[in-house]
């Protein structure tokens, strides 16, 4: 049996466009045009925040009235096609899932409810400040007994792959949400998937 924890944002929710227009409204940029949102694909949420004019001190604050506007569209939000098949195949299969995302535990735990995934993860971690993942990782193979060597991270974000490997995890950049399948690459995570059914091939694999 394998444990695989996932990013929410831009790894199971497509909510790349939401993130996007919010950040843009709190800087007084919305709307944006075509051609500058397009821009915007490829960078982190962090990046994000940082192009269109927030400090750093500024990103906590942000982020948790992003999360506070996302709960009253939760049920708008579409998975990524073929996302929530690999879940279930692998949860079937007697494999451990996990959530581990910056966004909240309501907000998440809302979203896997409407698309009927809710009892197929074994356990949510929520409100993870934008910079720090690896103590929660390092968390969850406490609480849960895991095995380091059975267990692999599947995210978007440069800082989801990056925090994976300082913790010792093996790591699956998706190439589907915010991060550019060039930037993924400069982290050399332990494999790429550019869709949902190579990374389901991968974990099968594990």
């Amino acid at each position: 049996m394998a444990s695989f924890i996932f990013d929410f944002d831009g790894t199971i929710a497509d909510s790349r466009d939401f993130i996007i227009d919010f950040i843009a409204k709190e800087a007084g940029r919305y709307p944006l045009d075509t051609v500058k949102k397009h821009e915007l694909y490829g960078l982190s949420v962090i990046a994000v925040a940082r192009h269109l004019g927030f400090k750093w001190y500024q990103l906590p604050k942000l982020m948790l009235k992003g999360r506070n506007n996302m709960s009253k569209i939760i049920h708008h939000l579409k998975p990524f096609p073929g996302v929530i098949e690999v879940i279930n195949k692998i949860n079937h299969e007697g494999h451990q899932v996990f959530i581990v995302s910056s966004n909240s535990v309501k907000n998440i735990r809302s979203f896997l409810k409407h698309n009927k995934i809710d009892e197929e993860i074994l356990a949510v971690y929520g409100g993870i400040e934008v910079f720090g993942k690896a103590p929660i990782f390092r968390n969850v193979i406490k609480e849960f007994n895991l095995d380091i060597n059975e267990t692999v991270c599947i995210g978007d974000e440069l800082r989801d792959i990056e925090a994976a490997q300082s913790v010792g995890l093996r790591q699956v950049g998706v190439t589907w949400g915010f991060a550019s399948i060039e930037q993924i690459r400069e982290t050399s995570p332990t494999w790429i998937a550019q869709m949902p059914s190579e990374l389901l091939r991968i974990l099968e694999e594990i």
